[in-house]
Order: C-alpha cells, then structure tokens, then sequence
C-alpha cells in the first residue's frame, strides 16, 4: 500500500469545514444558471479559477473575496440542500471521513424570502439524505458572525435556532468572521447563553488576532478553538491550552493561503502537538482552497514528519473533541476505529 492509500483509507474526521467554502464548481455552474444569474464562463474548469483562491492571495481578507463572486447563488433552498448532501458524497467516498462537522452563518444565507430558520431547515434536510445515501454521520454547527453588516438581533436569531435544533442536527455553535475588528469580549452574552443552554462552542481565534484571544474564548466557555495559529506567541496561554484539554482545529493550507503563516514550515502545528496540545487536521474551505483532508494529511506528514501512530492520535483527538454524547464517540471509536487502526 503506498502512502497516498494508506492516508485515503485511515478513517478521518474533519470537525472545521464551513458548508459555503465546499461546494463544488459545477453546483455553482448549475445554481447560477437555475436562478437565473449571469456566469464569465460555463466551462468548468475555467469556472475553478473564479471560486478558488488564487494564487496570489496575500491576506485573510484576499482569501474572503472569492466567496464574494459565487456567494449570491446559494441563497436557495435547493441549493443549500444538495451542498449539503453532496458535502456528504464527497466526504465520505472522496476523503473517507467517517464524522464530520460542517459550519455555517444562516443570516449569510438569507434572502427577503428565505428566513434563518429556512437556512437551517434546508441544510438539514440534505445531511438527512445524505447521511443515509452514504453511511456517514454529519454534525452541524451554528455560526455567530462576527461582522458590522450583521446584527445583534440576527446573532440572537443563530443562538435560538441552535438551542431550537441542538440534537436534531445541530450539534454547537462557533463564532466566525474577522476578529482583528471584533474581539471575542464583544460576545460575552452569547456565549453566556449558549453555556446555560448547554450548547457546545467553538470559537475562531487566535488567526488574524493574537494569542489573548483564544485566552478570552476559553474563558467564556469555548471547547475548541479554531485554528489558534497565534497561541505560541505566549507560553501562559499555550499552557492554558493544554491544561484545560482545548483541542485546536487545525486547518494548514488555509493558513497559508491567507498568509497568517508565511510559510508551511513555521507553522506552530508541531509545536503544538509535541507541547502536549490536542491537536485535529481539519480543511476549513475545502473546495475554495483546491484541496481535502486526504491532503491535508499528507501534508501533515510531509512537513512535520507525523508517523502512523502521530496520525492515528491525531484521529483519536477529533473525535474525543467532536460535539457529541460520551456513548456516541465510544459508537465511532468502536466501528471505524478499533485498536487495530487507531488508539490514544
């Protein structure tokens, strides 16, 4: 078995892909063209080059500009529900990945037409089909946003809706969007909230802003972190990290793609695992960024030298990290990855 195989058929779990940054390019080809939108191009391939980063990105805020060219076209119901469910197709035959967790902001999906509830509604509905077409469980998380175009009354709205369908689909909540303008202290209520109601949180920090950041997720309530890139700035914070079991969705090409790391080679992913950190591989905008978990992997391996007990650890973290029950991940633990493939 060469290596490429053997990445492909280790059992994955990706716990930070955002539904919008995975749909595939002839979905955006045949949703424009449904909808009535004008597209440069039909053609494929010359398609890809408009909904992936491209080369040349130099920022987080380079990299959020390619959503803006295809983003109008999924703001419907049948579209929203076969992005879901081919999300579904492509990670489990594609990527083999046994649990996945896929994210999105429902106010970013509106129309005057089509409310928050609607949004959600329409998602789960494909991960409902999809799940069952292609034996893979799927969980979804909610995202507060973290933008001036969206509104406490619209962030209030996400919240709700999470605790209306926490265990029906939903599984957390996260706080996305650009935090070098908007700190996590802004959202203290909502994570207050999400606490009482037993909502899992996850929180991207610690990308475009520094380590103290993450310090301040962790503080209101946060469980994971999204992506983290900065913690190693501070060795108190790192510790903190470690200490209190907060695993960090860790998502590399990304961070390079939006240079929050100049280079693959500094990135603090090593570090990070062999401080003692919980680690997880993740692909954050897979279909934006041109690649998936399996290279993801790889690149893991590639870089930082991960041997197969790294990778089976690295596994073992994700799904100890999931936003599910104690006996569901001993369910996974115990039908994708018993002893002979994966252990802690």
């Amino acid at each position: 078995m060469n290596f490429e195989e053997f990445i492909y058929k280790l059992p994955k779990v990706d716990l930070h892909r955002h539904l919008d940054g995975s749909v595939r390019v002839e979905t955006i080809r045949d949703a424009a063209l449904e909808h009535g939108f004008n597209l440069p191009t039909q053609d494929i391939e010359e398609l890809r080059k408009y909904s992936q980063v491209s080369p040349d990105c130099k920022s987080l805020t380079d990299f959020l500009k390619t959503f803006d060219f295809f983003y109008e076209f999924l703001k419907f119901p049948d579209v929203l529900e076969r992005i879901a469910y081919e999300n579904c197709e492509d990670a489990a035959i594609k990527e083999n990945i046994k649990y996945l967790e896929l994210r999105f902001a429902p106010p970013l999906q509106t129309r005057d037409d089509f409310t928050e509830e609607e949004v959600v509604k329409s998602v789960l509905h494909g991960i409902k089909y999809g799940q069952k077409k292609f034996g893979i469980r799927v969980g979804i998380i909610l995202c507060l946003y973290r933008y001036h175009t969206i509104t406490e009354e619209q962030n209030w709205k996400t919240l709700k809706l999470a605790e209306k369908y926490l265990g029906n689909g939903v599984v957390g909540i996260d706080l996305a969007g650009d935090e070098s303008k908007f700190s996590v202290l802004n959202y203290k209520k909502f994570f207050e909230y999400a606490r009482s109601a037993g909502i899992p949180i996850t929180c991207h920090a610690g990308e475009a802003a520094s380590a103290v950041e993450v310090k301040h997720a962790i503080e209101l309530g946060a469980k994971r972190i999204g992506h983290g890139t900065h913690i190693y700035e501070d060795e108190n914070i790192m510790k903190l990290v470690r200490d209190n079991d907060i695993a960090l969705e860790i998502c590399l090409t990304s961070n390079i793609q939006t240079q929050v790391v100049d280079n693959i080679n500094l990135h603090p992913a090593r570090k990070y695992y062999d401080y003692g950190i919980k680690i997880t591989l993740n692909t954050d905008d897979p279909s934006v960024s041109g690649i998936d978990l399996n290279y993801e992997f790889q690149l893991a391996v590639k870089v930082f030298n991960f041997d197969l007990n790294d990778l089976r650890k690295i596994v073992y973290n994700s799904i100890k990290a999931a936003f599910l029950a104690e006996e569901e991940k001993s369910e996974l633990i115990s039908k994708y990855f018993n002893n002979s493939i994966i252990s802690s």
